[in-house]
C-alpha cells in the first residue's frame, strides 16, 4: 500500500510540473523534470515485478556459467572434442530412491561440482544425471542444453526403472514419478524441436528371485535388450512378443541346463526365473502404457528399446509366483527370500555400451537451427568478403574523385567566365545576374553534396578540402559583387514606388526589409518578401525567382559586411510614415488578401438560372454592380478572427512585419481587433443593404413570365432572392463550448465546507482557463462570431423577409403565393371562357368576386420587392382583364348594334338616301323596346356609370378604369329620342300628315296626289287639305302625283315604296326650313302644296330626321 501511495504522489508531481511548465512558459528542462518523476513513480509501481524478472534473468545467467564452466572443466579433464556434437550426451532420467547407475570408473569428478548432478564417461559419451528432486535447476539444465548445443541437445534420454519398484503397489508414487518422467521428455521436445530417443531400462531384474540363476547360464546376454525402432504405434504389441520371445528362450535353455545341474536348489530357481519375468510382463507393459498417456496430445519421444539390467547392490529378492496371493489382497509389503552371491553379468553399463550407444549417430537433430547455423556462416564470410571489396572501393572512389574535382573545378571556372562575357551582367537588372551565378552555385552544392556522400573525405589530409575553401571564397566573393548592390537599388525602387503609390502598409514592410537586408537580419522575412515581389513585379520568372532567392539565402548563410543605406529616401519614408493611421492600414490590408479581394458573381444564385427559370429581378447600377467582394460573404467571415490568439491575427502579424517589428501584446492586439471587428461589421452591413436597395423588377415582365416563375417552378425566384440574401444578412450563430463542468461543488459540499469548497471551486476554474489554451480560443472564436452574426443581423431587423424569423418569412410569402395561386386560377377560369371576356366583365362587376387575391392591392408588404411585384402583377392583370373586358364589349357592339344597324338600317332609304327602301319590320326591330339595341343597354351599359358625361367601370382598385367613347353617350340620347318618336305611340310608327294645296299655275288645270287612302285633287278653286296617317293610309307601293295642262296633257311623277311620301319631300321640297313642296311641269313652276312638319328636322316627315343617328364603330376609347 505504501509503494501505491509513493507512486501516485510522484505521478501527481510530476503532472502539476507539467501544468505549470505550460502555464508560466518555464524552460524545457521542467519538462525534463516531470518527466523523469513520473517515470520514478512507474518504477516504483512496478518494483516488484521488476525485481522479479531480474532475479530470475540473473539466477538462469548465473546457472549457464556454471554449467558451461563445468562442461570446460570435464572437456579438459578428459580430453574431448573441440567439436560438441562429436560427443554423444545423454540424459538420464531415474526414480529419487534408485540406486542403480553407471559404473563408479566411468564417473567423472571434479572438485566443486554440483552435488545434484553426476556425469559419466562411457567410450566417448557423456551421460548427464540431474536428479529429480531439483526440478527448478534440471529446467535450467535442460534450457542449457538447447543453448550449447542447439542443433542436438541430447542424442537420447535413458529411463531407469527398478523392477523391485514396478512391482509395489505404491501407485502414487509411480504416477508422480511417471508424471514427472513425461515433464521431462515434454520440455526437451519444445526445447530442441525434435522427438527424443528414449532407451528403457528395467533395472534390478536380479531381485526377483531365480533371475541371477537364470541368466548365470546364459552365454548371450543381447536377448535382454529389445529393439523398438521408434515404432511408437504398436510398441506395446511388439514389447509383449519380444518378452515373450525371451521368456521361451530363457525357458528352453534352462530346461537344457537344469538336466547338468547337481544342486537342487539351483535348478528350480533356474527354471523359477522366466516364470518371474512373466509375472513382471504385466508391470512393464502397464508401465510403457501409461508413459504413452499424453491425453491425445503428440507423444515427445520415440521409445527405441528396452532392456533388462541386473542391480549390483541387490541385497534382497522376492518370489512373485508365492507373494502372488499377497498382491491379489493389495499388500504392498512384499516377503523376501535370501540374496544370490552369484555376480551380475547383464550390468547396466556394459549394456548402454552395447546396445545404446552404438545408435548415438542416428540421433535426430534440429534441421531448423542446423540451416541457422550454415546461414550465420554464409553471412560471416560474405561479410568479411563486402569489408575486402567495400575497403578497395573506398581507394577506386578516393582516387576517381580527386581527378574528377580537378576536371570540374577546370570547368567551372572555363564556364563562368564564358557565361560573364555572353550575358548582360548588369546589378541594376536582377534577372541577368541568375544565369551566371546559378552555375556557380550548382557547382558548389554538386561539390558539398559529394562530400556529404562521401564524408571521409572532408578529412583535412585529401585536397578536397582545399577545394571546398577555394569553391567557398569564389561563390561568396561574387555573391556580395552581384547580390549586394541589386538588392539595395531594388528595395529603393520599391520604396519609392509604393510610397508614390500610398500605399503605406507596403512601404513599411518594404523598409523593413530594406534595413533587415542592410543589416543582416530576418533572413526568413527577406526571403519570403523578395520571393513574391519578384513574382508579382514579373521581373523574373518562377524557375529565375526560384533561383535568385537559393543565391540570396546562400548569401545570407556564407555572410556579408552591412550595407550602406539610404538615409535621406529613409527621412522621406519615415516622415510619410509618422501621418498614417495604423488601424486603417490594417483593414486596408484585410480588405486586399488574395482570398478577400476577389469578385464573386452571385446572380445565379440570386437571381436563378436563366436557361430553367425565368429572371424577374434585375440589378441596377453598373455592369459590374452585381458582383460582390469576397470580403462581404460568410465563408470569408468563417475565415477572419480578430481574436489575439487566432490564427488569422497570428498571420497578420507575421506578415506584417515592418508594422509589428516587436512582438506586439495581447492588449495591442485586442485593440486592434476590436478596430478590425467594427469596421468589417460596419462595411458588411453597409454593402448589403445598399446591394439590397440596388435590386429591382427587370424591365419589361408580363404577367404570363410573372405567373409562371411565382407558381408554377419548384423554386420561386422570389424565396430564391430573399433566401440567398438572407444567407448573406442572417449568418448562423455557432455553439459556444463550454469553460468548465457545470458540476457546482460548492452547494453539494455540507455547509461547514461550503466556502472551502468555493474557493477550491474557484482555483479548478482559473486552473483549467490557465492550462487550456486551445478551448479558450474556441470560446473566443465562438463568442466572436456570435457577436458579428447579431450586429449584421440588427442591422438587417427592418426587413422582415431578410432578417425576421423563419416561421413570420414563410407566413408572409404563403400569404403573398396564396393570393397569386388564387389569381391564377381566377385567371385561368375567365380565359377558358367560351367568349372571351365575358367572365372576366361578369366577375369585375362585384369586388366579392375577388377577395381571395384583393390583398395583392389592398395589403401592404412589408418588403419593397414584394410590393413592387405585387403593384407589377395587379397592375398587368388590371392590363389583361381591361383588354379582355374592352375586347369583349366591343366584340358584343359590334354584334349588337354596328352589325345590325349596318346590315339592316344604313344602307336603305331613309338612312341612306340612294339605298332601297327600309323595310318597316327591320326599322321596328332595330327601334323596338326589346330590340338589340335596347338589350345591349340594359345588359352592358347599365353596369357603367356616367361621369362626366362618359360610360365608365371601375377594374380592381379603382385605379384603372374602362371608359367608353364619347359618341356613345350621344348615339344612345338620339337613340332613345327617335325611338320615343317612332314608336312612342302605342309603339307603333305612326305620323299625322296634313297635305294641302298652295297654288297652281295658270298653264295647268289640276293636279292629283294619289297613294292608298289619300287621294287629292286640285284644281284652280278652293284650298282643301286632307289629313292621314303615314305610313297607314298610304300605299305600300308607292305615291303618284299627276299634272293636268289646259289641254289635257298629263304629266305623272310617281315614287316607289312605304317611303314615297319622304322621296316626294326630299325630291320636291322647297327649303330646308319651310314646309312646301313645288311640283314643276315641263321645267316650269306647276302646282305648290304644303306638307305639315317637312320643315322640322325632329319630324318624321323630314328625311333628315333619319341621317341624325350615327352608330360609332368603336364602343371603348382605346383597345390596347
Amino acid at each position: 500500500m505504501v509503494r501505491i501511495i509513493i507512486a501516485s504522489v510522484l505521478v501527481i508531481v510530476s503532472v502539476v510540473i507539467a501544468g505549470l511548465s505550460v502555464w508560466l512558459d518555464l524552460s524545457g528542462l521542467y519538462y525534463w523534470s516531470s518527466g523523469l518523476t513520473a517515470l520514478l513513480g512507474i518504477v516504483v509501481y512496478f518494483f516488484p515485478n521488476m525485481k522479479a524478472f531480474a532475479i530470475r534473468r540473473y539466477m538462469r545467467g548465473s546457472q549457464f556459467k556454471q554449467y558451461s564452466l563445468l562442461y570446460r572443466r570435464i572437456a579438459k579433464k578428459i580430453k574431448l572434442s573441440s567439436n560438441i556434437y562429436d560427443t554423444a550426451w545423454y540424459l538420464v532420467a531415474s526414480e529419487e530412491n534408485i540406486n542403480e547407475t553407471f559404473a563408479q570408473f566411468n564417473r567423472v569428478t571434479l572438485s566443486n561440482m554440483p552435488a545434484n548432478i553426476a556425469v559419466y564417461h562411457v567410450q566417448g559419451a557423456l551421460i548427464w544425471h540431474v536428479k529429480a528432486s531439483h526440478k527448478a535447476e534440471r529446467a535450467h539444465f535442460l534450457s542449457w542444453l538447447n543453448h550449447v548445443r542447439p542443433k542436438q541437445p541430447i542424442n537420447g534420454l535413458l529411463l531407469l526403472n527398478d523392477a523391485f519398484s514396478l512391482i509395489q503397489r505404491a501407485q502414487k508414487v509411480k504416477q508422480d514419478y511417471i508424471a514427472d518422467v513425461k515433464a521431462q521428455l515434454e520440455s526437451l521436445y519444445l526445447l530442441s524441436g525434435y522427438k527424443i530417443p528414449l532407451h528403457l531400462f528395467l533395472c534390478g531384474v536380479n531381485k526377483l528371485d531365480g533371475i541371477a540363476e537364470t541368466l548365470h547360464e546364459q552365454s548371450d546376454l543381447s536377448e535382454l535388450s529389445f529393439f523398438l525402432e521408434g515404432n511408437n504405434q504398436k510398441v506395446t504389441e511388439a514389447l509383449s512378443q519380444a518378452y515373450d520371445d525371451l521368456f521361451k528362450r530363457l525357458f528352453a535353455n534352462n530346461l537344457h541346463q537344469v538336466s547338468l545341474q547337481l544342486d537342487e536348489g539351483f535348478k528350480r530357481k533356474q527354471l523359477l526365473g522366466p516364470m518371474q519375468l512373466q509375472y513382471l510382463k504385466l508391470s512393464v507393459t502397464g508401465f510403457v502404457d501409461e508413459l504413452f498417456d499424453f491425453n491425445g496430445l503428440a507423444v515427445p519421444f520415440q521409445l527405441e528399446s528396452f532392456h533388462l539390467v541386473e542391480s549390483e547392490t541387490a541385497t534382497q529378492r522376492v518370489n512373485l509366483a508365492t507373494a502372488h496371493a499377497l498382491i491379489e489382497v493389495n499388500q504392498t509389503l512384499l516377503p523376501v527370500v535370501q540374496e544370490s552371491n552369484l555376480k551380475p553379468k547383464a550390468q547396466l553399463t556394459k549394456t548402454f555400451a552395447e546396445h545404446v550407444l552404438p545408435a548415438s549417430h542416428g540421433a535426430p537433430t534440429n534441421r531448423w537451427k542446423v540451416w541457422q547455423h550454415g546461414i550465420k556462416q554464409a553471412v560471416m564470410f560474405t561479410s568479411g568478403a563486402a569489408i575486402v571489396f567495400f575497403a578497395s572501393w573506398i581507394g577506386w572512389q578516393a582516387y576517381t574523385y580527386n581527378e574528377m574535382l580537378h576536371t570540374e573545378f577546370r570547368d567551372v571556372h572555363k564556364s563562368y567566365k564564358a557565361n560573364l562575357d555572353n550575358s548582360a551582367f548588369n546589378v541594376d537588372e536582377p534577372s541577368t545576374l541568375v544565369e551566371p551565378l546559378t552555375l556557380l552555385r550548382s557547382a558548389y552544392i554538386n561539390f558539398n553534396q559529394a562530400q556529404l556522400s562521401k564524408p571521409w573525405y572532408a578529412l583535412d589530409i585529401l585536397t578536397s578540402i582545399e577545394r571546398a575553401e577555394h569553391y567557398q571564397a569564389l561563390y561568396k566573393n561574387q555573391l556580395s559583387v552581384a547580390i549586394e548592390p541589386s538588392m539595395k537599388k531594388y528595395l529603393e525602387e520599391e520604396l519609392f514606388v509604393y510610397l508614390e503609390l500610398e500605399d503605406y502598409l507596403k512601404v513599411i514592410n518594404v523598409k523593413d526589409v530594406y534595413l533587415s537586408f542592410s543589416n543582416r537580419e530576418n533572413k526568413e522575412v527577406v526571403l519570403q518578401y523578395m520571393s513574391t515581389s519578384l513574382l508579382e513585379s514579373g521581373v523574373m520568372d518562377d524557375i529565375q525567382t526560384e533561383n535568385f532567392i537559393a543565391l540570396l539565402n546562400d548569401f545570407y548563410e556564407l555572410g556579408y559586411d552591412p550595407v550602406v543605406t539610404n538615409d535621406e529616401l529613409l527621412a522621406i519614408v519615415d516622415s510619410q510614415l509618422a501621418l498614417q493611421d495604423t488601424n486603417q492600414l490594417m483593414y486596408k490590408y484585410v480588405k486586399q488578401l488574395p482570398q478577400f479581394n476577389r469578385l464573386i458573381d452571385i446572380r445565379p444564385a440570386l437571381l436563378g438560372d436563366t436557361l430553367n427559370n425565368t429572371i424577374l429581378f434585375a440589378i441596377k447600377g453598373e455592369k459590374s454592380s452585381f458582383l460582390v467582394p469576397a470580403l462581404y460573404t460568410p465563408e470569408a467571415m468563417q475565415k477572419l478572427s480578430f481574436v489575439p490568439e487566432s490564427e488569422f491575427m497570428q498571420q497578420m502579424v507575421k506578415k506584417n512585419h515592418g508594422l509589428f517589428q516587436v512582438a506586439p501584446t495581447k492588449r495591442e492586439l485586442t485593440r486592434i481587433g476590436n478596430y478590425l471587428k467594427y469596421s468589417y461589421i460596419n462595411d458588411y452591413t453597409r454593402f448589403w443593404q445598399k446591394y439590397y436597395q440596388r435590386l429591382e423588377l427587370k424591365q419589361s415582365l408580363t404577367l404570363q413570365q410573372v405567373m409562371t416563375a411565382l407558381t408554377s417552378n419548384d423554386t420561386s425566384p422570389l424565396m430564391q432572392l430573399y433566401s440567398t440574401l438572407r444567407n448573406y444578412v442572417v449568418i448562423p450563430t455557432v455553439e459556444v463550448p463550454d469553460a468548465m463542468s457545470d458540476t457546482n461543488v460548492a452547494k453539494q459540499a455540507p455547509k461547514s465546507l461550503a466556502v472551502k469548497a468555493a474557493k477550491v471551486e474557484k482555483l479548478a476554474k482559473v486552473a483549467s482557463s490557465k492550462l487550456d489554451k486551445q478551448k479558450l480560443l474556441e470560446i473566443a472564436l465562438a463568442q466572436e462570431h456570435n457577436e458579428i452574426s447579431e450586429k449584421i443581423r440588427q442591422s438587417f431587423s427592418q426587413y422582415q423577409l431578410l432578417a425576421g424569423e423563419q416561421e413570420a418569412m414563410r407566413n408572409e410569402y404563403q400569404t403573398f403565393l396564396g393570393q397569386l395561386i388564387a389569381l391564377k386560377a381566377w385567371m385561368t377560369n375567365a380565359d377558358d371562357d367560351v367568349i372571351p371576356g365575358l367572365t372576366y366583365f361578369k366577375q369585375i362587376q362585384k369586388s366579392s368576386n375577388f377577395d381571395a387575391f384583393s390583398g395583392l392591392w389592398l395589403r401592404p408588404h412589408s418588403e419593397r420587392l414584394m410590393q413592387n411585384l405585387a403593384a407589377l402583377t395587379v397592375a398587368k392583370t388590371t392590363e389583361h382583364v381591361k383588354e379582355k373586358v374592352q375586347g369583349y364589349l366591343q366584340t358584343h357592339w359590334q354584334s349588337a348594334v354596328v352589325k345590325p344597324y349596318s346590315e339592316s338600317i344604313a344602307p336603305y332609304y331613309p338612312f341612306s338616301l340612294k339605298g332601297d327602301d327600309l323595310n318597316l319590320n327591320s326599322l321596328a326591330g332595330f327601334f323596338a323596346s326589346d330590340s338589340s339595341v335596347t338589350q345591349f343597354e340594359s345588359d352592358i351599359l347599365s353596369h357603367f356609370l356616367l361621369v362626366d358625361e362618359q360610360y365608365q367601370m371601375a377594374i380592381f382598385n379603382r385605379h384603372t378604369l374602362i371608359s367608353l367613347d364619347a359618341e356613345i353617350l350621344q348615339f344612345f340620347t338620339q337613340f332613345k329620342k327617335m325611338q320615343r318618336q317612332l314608336y312612342g305611340q302605342a309603339n307603333e310608327l305612326q305620323v299625322q300628315v296634313s297635305i294641302k294645296p298652295q297654288s297652281l299655275s295658270p298653264k295647268l288645270n289640276s293636279f292629283t296626289l294619289k297613294s292608298a287612302d289619300i287621294d287629292l285633287l286640285y284644281t284652280h278653286g278652293p284650298l282643301i287639305e286632307v289629313n292621314g296617317v303615314w305610313p297607314k293610309d298610304f300605299s305600300s307601293e308607292g305615291l303618284s302625283v299627276t299634272l293636268t295642262d289646259l289641254n289635257n296633257q298629263k304629266q305623272t311623277h310617281s315614287y316607289d315604296g312605304v317611303w314615297s311620301l319622304l322621296r316626294l319631300i326630299d325630291k320636291r321640297k322647297v327649303s330646308a326650313n319651310k314646309n312646301t313642296l313645288m311640283l314643276p311641269y315641263q321645267d316650269e313652276a306647276g302646282a305648290t302644296l304644303s306638307i305639315n312638319g317637312v320643315g322640322d328636322p325632329q319630324s318624321l316627315l323630314n328625311p333628315l330626321f333619319y341621317a341624325q343617328l350615327t352608330v360609332p364603330l368603336r364602343l371603348v376609347q382605346s383597345i390596347n
